[in-house]
């Protein structure tokens, strides 16, 4: 494999936030997610979801539509990418280029295949050359993009660590051990590499690089750069610039140099691979790279978060009764329009396995009730599944009729412990029907904050005579003490019932002699929710994980302390 030269930087560094959006995880940086199965003879191929933190930066064809690859980056946070900074200045210059003029593709594999479905595309929001950058010697050309959302962390997405550790760990000296470099950069035979190649190369002492071509390094070479190669044709080429040189240790992969400047072959302008390789030392530029992180210019994560705008819209949580008005007053029909009813397209239509809730008009959320990889139908502005157009009394009306219901399936879906996040395959005709509509979030700190004594409780239940009926309950908090308390004391349930978080909200399932079966046995997915006085609109706090037939107390996964999770994963 060949690397191009256009210097990259990318950083293997694992520190503690200065702020919500400003994480490096050590525990979960740099960890390959893809299974691989063995190595490619002579090791030069890689494998899809390999290097889930290398990116390819395309640049804007002359004031064009389209885009072309130019040089490699490396993820170390949702929003950031390393890379070095002439692959992302004028030529021979210190300008920047237009945010615009860069779209960064993360996941990617096969760079000549127009869509891969691992792969996304990203824009640029900021681009962060180091401010001491020198052309014309590569001196300090390292530089960061900061994206304008974060990206989907997936098997095939996720951010390498910084070469640095918080928790006492210690790093191996890398002098002489071999790294690897990964790119798309020319091949043996001089082309363009469609597939993503790797090289392993060795750190080589300074003195062995000046000792190597004095002339040539000996102009290039610092105290922030270090040379890496075996001068046996083996290495990096134009197109590898902006990737960088991963090291592995116990398991995680850290980022400590990028491809900086290489020697060419005459005047072909094409790398010598006969010849050692430079690369910015990245560790020596963490400082910088913390100091340029994405800080939230809000202070909150959540109101700050560039997709907040995609929730609480229009008439999300719409509550036309004043505020105070008694639930079990309101009619049921066309009151909880955010509840939605998840099957597989073969089973009962009358039976709703699993409940959902409508976030926007593209999302779902809900809880692991059905079988995410096989297909999945929802189906919007239900109220009675035995009938094919619902009417019941409602208000004053004796005949009020519903218009039909929307059927749709789901593209993708994104799972963090029992929550799921699903996208629909044709958007909610929200706005269009009256009986669609999303709920609002939780998303001030006050509404985060509030704990209700008691949550309206709605959705479809597992059986009984008004199983078809979408239903509604007042029940009552059980505060998490009083809940931890009283599960350990249930002998038959799990440890995860057990496991009382703040993440886990607790009501009592409550028992009604007057119906058959006299428990409240609502579906997974069903929702809690609680009217704001101010908004005077439903907020949704909870998604019921199981069924505990009056046993037990009823859990439900507690909103508000998944809700940067949920923004991160959603799109327009």
């Amino acid at each position: 494999m060949m690397l191009r030269v256009i210097t990259v930087i990318l950083l293997a560094v694992s520190v503690k936030a200065q702020g919500p959006d400003v994480e490096f995880d050590d525990k979960t940086c740099g960890r390959q997610m893809v299974p691989v199965e063995g190595l490619i003879k002579n090791g030069f191929k890689s494998r899809p979801g390999e290097w889930p933190w290398h990116v390819a930066l395309f640049h804007r064809i002359a004031n064009g539509a389209n885009f072309d690859y130019q040089c490699g980056g490396t993820l170390v946070h949702k929003y950031l990418v390393v890379t070095a900074a002439h692959c992302v200045t004028l030529r021979s210059s210190r300008k920047r280029m237009a945010p615009g003029d860069i779209l960064v593709k993360v996941g990617r594999f096969n760079i000549s295949e127009r869509y891969e479905e691992q792969g996304h595309d990203h824009e640029v929001d900021q681009i962060v050359a180091h401010r001491d950058y020198k052309p014309l010697t590569y001196e300090n050309d390292i530089a960061i993009l900061k994206l304008k959302v974060p990206v989907i962390l997936t098997p095939y997405v996720q951010p390498v660590c910084l070469w640095k550790r918080d928790d006492g760990k210690v790093l191996p000296n890398y002098h002489r051990m071999l790294g690897t470099v990964v790119g798309w950069g020319l091949t043996e035979n001089e082309t363009v590499a469609s597939t993503l190649n790797k090289a392993q190369m060795p750190v080589v002492d300074i003195y062995d690089c000046l000792k190597s071509d004095r002339s040539f390094f000996g102009n290039f070479i610092t105290t922030k750069s270090y040379c890496a190669g075996f001068k046996n044709g083996t290495g990096v080429c134009n197109g590898d610039s902006g990737g960088g040189m991963y090291f592995e240790s116990e398991g995680q992969w850290y980022l400590r140099g990028v491809v900086s400047f290489s020697s060419i072959v005459d005047s072909s302008r094409i790398c010598n691979l006969k010849k050692y390789v430079g690369f910015t030392d990245a560790a020596l530029y963490l400082e910088w790279i913390y100091e340029n992180a994405p800080t939230n210019m809000n202070g909150d994560p959540i109101l700050g978060h560039p997709n907040v705008r995609l929730i609480n819209q229009g008439d999300c949580g719409k509550n036309e009764y004043m505020f105070g008005y008694q639930e079990k007053k309101k009619p049921i029909i066309q009151q909880y329009l955010w509840m939605a009813g998840l099957r597989h397209p073969f089973q009962n239509h009358q039976y709703v396995p699993c409940n959902g809730v409508l976030i926007n008009k593209n999302y779902i959320l809900t809880t692991t009730c059905v079988d995410w990889n096989d297909e999945v139908s929802v189906t919007l502005g239900d109220f009675n599944t035995g009938e094919v157009r619902d009417c019941h009394p409602r208000n004053d009306d004796p005949y009020f009729c519903l218009d039909p219901v929307q059927i749709t399936t789901i593209a993708e879906y994104f799972k963090k412990d029992r929550l799921v996040l699903a996208r629909l395959s044709i958007p909610a005709i929200i706005g269009r029907r009256e009986h669609i509509q999303a709920i609002c979030l939780p998303v001030s700190p006050e509404q985060r904050g509030r704990v209700y004594s008691k949550y309206t409780l709605t959705g479809w239940k597992e059986s009984g005579q008004d199983s078809k009926l979408l239903q509604r309950a007042v029940v009552d908090l059980i505060y998490q003490k009083a809940c931890r308390e009283e599960m350990a004391n249930v002998s038959y349930a799990s440890e995860e019932e057990k496991n009382i978080t703040d993440a886990i909200v607790c009501v009592r399932n409550r028992e009604d002699p007057n119906r058959s079966p006299r428990c409240e046995d609502y579906q997974p997915g069903t929702a809690i929710q609680a009217i704001e006085k101010k908004s005077n609109r439903y907020l949704l706090y909870g998604i019921q994980t199981g069924i505990s037939y009056c046993s037990k107390p009823e859990r439900f996964i507690a909103v508000t302390e998944y809700l940067e999770w949920i923004l991160d994963h959603m799109r327009p």
